[in-house]
């Protein structure tokens, strides 16, 4: 890849994010600038990609060189945990948006040349929050991934059913739709309790809040009646209503995908890249899906989360401007589409947001509401509990409660708020 030395350490193809490593280099008395940089593995098809736009930043920054290195798997947190402590930390990162703040807290990133008003003049709103602690901005959004509300078309025409608007109209559809498909197998929505993205931000559109913060803390608020009954809803729709197999209660997305690819599912949320997969493996579908934005709540939003990766500077990188022209470099929509667009992500600017809706490849009639979806977008509570929060499996927990009828709404929600403080509060 022109001058730079790719070392690539494919732990794993399609993990979350990715870290970069930097450092001086002296060859035959000359110290040749070199930035190393630690990607998210997209997969061999893919790696071309980014080390096309590598090769162009050396081409145009004569004495620079990047060397390249694809990673990934289940203990990408950790290397990045042991870069830091062992004083060998990467200048480059392609970090993922929830770990940007844990990053930034412990004093291991670079602010970066953004003023928060500047960031939101050229990125999505939730994904400048996700690189953003205490005023200060600490990475320049790379790409997001957000869901919409996917359903096929042909079973709400035999069923004379419109596309839900709201989340009681999205109810009343699925139990039609559960009635109408019965002798067919297929459920009326796609209910996913064993992962937090499909029903947290219902909170919001409840118009409550998961956490609000308090000068320095947080204070966890899923004890309050809008969030207790955002819970209750999602659960009743598999408790109740039997709108959705048993089995969905432990159901990832990759279950609801593999649902929606096989037909037996008429509603549900699913992300950009899940929709282009349920096309791969069943091509035969694509005539009958469509893709709306989600459903309104009582509290009068549709707000979701927006999911994705930052591209952050460690504070130790011993070429901080260059490694500033880098990030520049790659955000430019030119430099970011042919990634985001293969994966089935968006750009995070708002550029190359509007070129990708409107000549690019979310400019079809299927995939253009993930692009409007994406302008409403929020993020986790911004604080650096929230991973050890996520990973308790507590807001899992109480879900999967609601929906076995073990525990009330009221009794479930009040054990996770008290839990989620004590979290906090560490």
């Amino acid at each position: 890849m022109g001058r730079s030395r790719q070392r690539v350490a494919c732990l794993a193809v399609g993990a979350t994010v990715a870290l970069a490593g930097c450092g001086a280099d002296d060859d035959a008395g000359t110290q040749e600038r070199e930035l190393s940089v630690w990607f998210n593995d997209p997969g061999t098809e893919l790696q071309g990609e980014i080390n096309d736009v590598m090769s162009s930043f050396e081409d145009a920054n004569p004495g620079m060189s990047v060397n390249l290195r694809f990673v990934g798997g289940a203990d990408t947190h950790q290397q990045y945990v042991t870069a830091v402590a062992g004083g060998e930390p990467p200048c480059v990162a392609q970090l993922g948006n929830t770990w940007t703040p844990e990053f930034a807290q412990m004093g291991a990133l670079a602010e970066v040349d953004l003023s928060e008003d500047e960031a939101r003049e050229q990125f999505v709103g939730s994904m400048v929050d996700s690189a953003t602690l205490d005023g200060a901005v600490y990475g320049y959004p790379y790409n997001v991934a957000n869901r919409a509300f996917v359903y096929r078309t042909d079973l709400l025409d035999a069923s004379g059913l419109e596309v839900p608007e709201t989340w009681e109209d999205v109810k009343a559809a699925a139990i039609t739709l559960s009635e109408d498909n019965a002798d067919e197998g297929i459920a009326g929505f796609g209910v996913i309790g064993g992962e937090i993205w499909y029903y947290l931000p219902l909170v919001w559109n409840w118009g409550g809040e998961i956490a609000v913060q308090d000068g320095d803390s947080w204070e966890a608020t899923m004890d309050s009646p809008e969030a207790k009954e955002a819970f209750e809803f999602y659960g009743s729709l598999l408790r109740d209503d039997n709108v959705a197999p048993a089995e969905s209660a432990s159901w990832v997305g990759a279950d609801a995908v593999q649902s929606l690819s096989l037909g037996k599912i008429a509603m549900g949320v699913f992300a950009s890249f899940q929709v282009k997969s349920v096309i791969a493996q069943a091509p035969e579908l694509e005539e009958h899906l469509a893709v709306a934005e989600l459903p309104m709540g009582p509290g009068g939003n549709n707000d979701t989360f927006a999911g994705g990766s930052n591209l952050v500077i460690f504070e130790d990188c011993e070429y901080k401007e260059e490694a500033t022209e880098l990030l520049h470099h790659m955000v430019e929509p030119e430099n970011v589409v042919g990634y985001t667009s293969s994966i089935g992500m968006l750009p995070a600017s708002l550029e190359g947001m509007e070129a990708e809706q409107t000549t690019g490849s979310f400019s079809t009639e299927l995939l253009s509401p993930f692009v409007d979806q994406a302008r409403h977008t929020r993020y986790v509570p911004a604080d650096p509990a929230w991973g050890e929060i996520e990973g308790s499996g507590a807001i899992i927990n109480a879900m999967q409660a609601i929906m076995g009828g073990q525990l009330d709404a009221d009794t479930a929600m009040d054990d996770l708020n008290a839990e989620m403080n004590s979290i906090f509060d560490e």
